[in-house]
C-alpha cells in the first residue's frame, strides 16, 4: 500500500530583500497564521530545505520572489513535472516559465528602481473556475508582481488598475507541465490580507463619501479613518434600500479563501485527500456575536435589553464605560451567563488617548466588574496610530478587540474586509496575541436600515464568519429597534448559526490554534488518517476530509466529516475509511 505519513502541504517563505530593496510582497508570514485559521495542516521549510522536501510534498506554496539554486530549480521542474502542484504568491522564483507569465519590468529604469511592481489596482477573475467562484467583482490589491501570461497560459483573472481600468496584465494564471500545474497569484496576498484588514495608521481624519452618507471627516480620530477600501468600487447596494450602499463583500476574507479554494483544487488534482479542522463546532456554518456598549449606563434601558436577551434566549457581552452600571445591573448581566467587557473611553472630554488612561479604566473595570475583562471595544471606535491599542489591550490581557468598523452609517458592512477573528500584526511582521473581530454596523433602525442585517448574514454565511452586531441599550426603547434585534437574532439562527460572547470566540479560536498536527497517512483506497494533540482541549469539533462525494460542502468543495472531542493534552488519532 503506498502510504503518505508526512503533512502534504509545505510552505515555503523566501527571504525578504534587505533595507531599501523594492519587494512584491509584504508581511509574507501571514499566511502561515491563515492556513492555521482554517484549520489546515502544513510544513514549513526554509528554502535551503525545499528541494529536500518536494518528494514528499503534495502541494507546494512559495511567497515572495527568491533566488534559487540551479539544483533547486531542477528539482522543483521535475517535482512538477511528475504530478506537483505549486502555488505561488507574488513571485516567479526565477522559474517564470513553469507558471506560465513574462514578468514586466519597470517602465522606466531609475535609481531606486529595476524592480517590476504590481501597484494599487483589482484582480478580477475571467473565467468560470471554482478557485474564483467567490469573487463577486474584483479584489483590491495593493502590490504584488506584474506579469503578462504566455499564449498557451490559462489566466484565471486580468490585473485592473485601480480606477478599475484593464491594464493587460495577468493576475492568476495557470500552467500545465507533465502531470503537473504551476500556479501563480500574482497580488501580494498577505499585504493586502494587513491592509485591507488593519488599514493605516491613523494621525489625521480620513476622507469622507462623496455620496454624503460617511463624513468621517469630524475632527475625531477613529479606525474609520485609517481604512484602506474604495467608497466607489468597494461598496455594494443593499438590498430592499435604494440609496443607500455598503461593504458587503468581505475583501480579506475572499483573499484568504481564494488561497483555501486554490490550495483545495490542487490537493483535489493531486489526489490529496486534505484534512481540514473546521472553523466551528458541530460542523455550524458561521456563528454570531451581540455587543452591546453601556453608553449613559440608564440601569432601567439596560433591564430592558436583558429582558429581550432573555426573551430570545441568548448571551451578549457588555462593553461597559465608567462609571458602569449599578452593582444590581452588573450582577444581572453576570447572573444570566452576559459576558462584562471594557468600554475604553477617550472620547470624553478629559479622557486622553493613552496607555496611562487605558491602564486606569482597566482597572476601574475590573473592580466593578468582579475581574478583569477580557474582550473591548472603544468608544465611538476610537482610534491613533497604528497597532499602539492592540499592544495595550495584549499588556492588560485583552484577548479580543471590536474597535475597528463603522462609525458612519456609509461606513457599514466590512469596511475593514473581514468577518473573521484574526491577529494584527506590528510594522515588523511580528504578531500582536490579540484577536480583532470587527464591528459592521451598529444600532439597526437608529443606524442602519433594518435590511442591513439580513444582508450581513449572507455574506457571514458565504463567508463562513461571524457576525457581529452593535445594540445600544440606550436605543432599546427607541420604536422599531427591539423588533429589528430579535428578527435578525431568529434569522441568523433559523440560517445555523449559534449566538456566542466575544469570550467564547476567543476561548475557540486559542484551542484550535494549540492543535499540534502529529501525523498523516492516506492510501490509494481512500482511507485517510491524522493524528494530532489538543494542547487546550477541543468539544464537538468536526474534522473535514476533501473528498467529490463527501457529505459536507464548503468553500465549493465537497468534505467527509468526522466529529470529535479532545480532552487538553489528548492525541486524537482520526480514521476515515471508504
Amino acid at each position: 500500500m503506498d502510504v503518505t505519513r508526512s503533512i502534504p502541504i509545505v510552505l515555503c517563505l523566501m527571504p525578504p530583500p534587505g533595507p531599501n530593496a523594492a519587494r512584491t510582497v509584504s508581511y509574507p508570514g501571514v499566511l502561515r497564521d491563515t492556513l492555521r485559521h482554517y484549520g489546515l495542516p502544513f510544513t514549513a521549510v526554509d528554502v535551503a530545505d525545499l528541494a529536500a522536501a518536494l518528494p514528499a510534498a503534495g502541494v507546494l506554496i512559495t511567497v515572495g520572489d527568491g533566488v534559487l539554486s540551479e539544483a533547486t530549480k531542477t528539482a522543483l521542474r521535475e517535482w512538477i513535472e511528475g504530478g506537483g502542484e505549486w502555488i505561488a504568491v507574488a513571485g516567479t522564483c526565477g522559474l517564470a516559465d513553469m507558471l506560465g507569465v513574462e514578468v514586466e519590468g519597470p517602465a522606466f529604469a531609475s535609481w531606486g528602481g529595476g524592480v517590476g511592481t504590481l501597484g494599487e489596482g483589482y484582480t478580477k477573475p475571467t473565467l468560470q473556475d471554482i478557485r474564483t467562484a467567490h469573487i463577486a467583482e474584483g479584489l483590491h490589491h495593493f502590490n504584488g508582481l506584474p506579469v503578462r501570461a504566455l499564449i498557451e497560459t490559462v489566466a484565471l483573472a486580468d490585473a485592473h488598475d485601480k480606477h478599475g481600468r484593464p491594464t493587460g496584465r495577468a493576475a492568476m494564471t495557470e500552467a500545465k507541465h507533465g502531470e503537473g500545474h504551476g500556479v501563480l497569484i500574482a497580488a501580494d496576498l498577505p499585504g493586502a490580507l494587513v491592509r485591507i484588514r488593519q488599514g493605516i495608521g491613523i494621525t489625521r481624519d480620513g476622507v469622507p463619501a462623496s455620496d454624503g452618507t460617511a463624513p468621517i471627516c469630524d475632527e475625531v480620530l477613529k479606525s474609520g479613518d485609517g481604512f484602506a477600501l474604495d467608497w466607489d468600487f468597494d461598496r455594494q447596494d443593499v438590498p430592499g434600500v435604494p440609496g443607500f450602499k455598503a461593504f458587503l463583500e468581505p475583501q480579506a476574507d475572499q483573499w484568504a479563501e481564494l488561497l483555501v479554494r486554490t490550495l483545495l483544487r490542487a490537493c483535489e488534482r493531486r489526489g490529496v485527500r486534505l484534512p481540514m479542522l473546521w472553523l466551528y463546532p458541530r460542523n455550524l456554518p458561521a456563528v454570531a456575536m451581540l455587543s452591546h456598549d453601556t453608553d449613559n449606563n440608564n440601569p432601567d434601558l439596560a433591564k430592558a435589553m436583558l429582558d429581550v436577551l432573555a426573551d430570545l434566549g441568548i448571551r451578549s457581552t457588555w462593553c461597559v464605560i465608567l462609571p458602569g452600571y449599578p452593582p444590581e445591573v452588573i450582577e444581572r448581566i453576570r447572573a444570566a451567563g452576559h459576558e462584562p467587557a471594557m468600554h475604553y473611553d477617550a472620547m470624553t472630554d478629559g479622557l486622553d488617548w493613552s496607555p496611562t488612561q487605558f491602564d486606569r479604566q482597566h482597572g476601574e473595570l475590573t473592580r466593578l466588574l468582579g475581574g478583569p475583562p477580557v474582550t473591548n471595544k472603544n468608544h465611538y471606535l476610537r482610534w491613533e496610530g497604528d497597532t499602539d491599542l492592540f499592544e495595550w489591550c495584549a499588556d492588560h490581557g485583552i484577548r479580543l478587540d471590536q474597535s475597528k468598523g463603522a462609525s458612519k452609517t456609509g461606513e457599514a458592512g466590512y469596511n475593514f474586509g473581514t468577518c473573521h477573528p484574526y491577529m494584527p500584526v506590528r510594522r515588523d511582521g511580528s504578531t500582536v496575541p490579540v484577536y480583532e473581530v470587527a464591528t459592521p454596523t451598529q444600532d439597526l433602525i437608529v443606524f442602519a436600515p433594518a435590511p442591513l442585517a439580513e444582508a450581513l448574514t449572507r455574506s457571514v454565511l458565504r463567508a463562513h464568519g461571524i457576525l457581529h452586531l452593535l445594540f445600544h441599550p440606550a436605543h432599546i426603547a427607541t420604536a422599531g429597534v427591539a423588533d429589528a434585534l430579535r428578527a435578525a437574532v431568529r434569522n441568523a439562527q433559523e440560517h445555523g448559526m449559534e449566538w456566542w460572547t466575544a469570550r467564547e470566540i476567543a476561548d475557540w479560536e486559542d484551542a484550535r490554534r494549540a492543535v499540534c498536527w502529529e501525523g498523516y497517512q492516506a492510501d490509494a483506497s481512500g482511507s485517510v488518517c491524522v493524528e494530532l494533540s489538543a494542547d487546550a482541549g477541543l468539544k464537538d469539533a468536526v474534522m473535514l476530509f476533501l473528498h467529490p462525494q463527501g457529505d459536507t460542502e464548503r468553500f465549493g468543495f465537497r468534505f467527509d466529516t468526522i466529529a470529535f472531542s479532545a480532552a487538553a493534552g489528548e492525541r486524537a488519532r482520526l480514521e476515515f475509511q471508504r
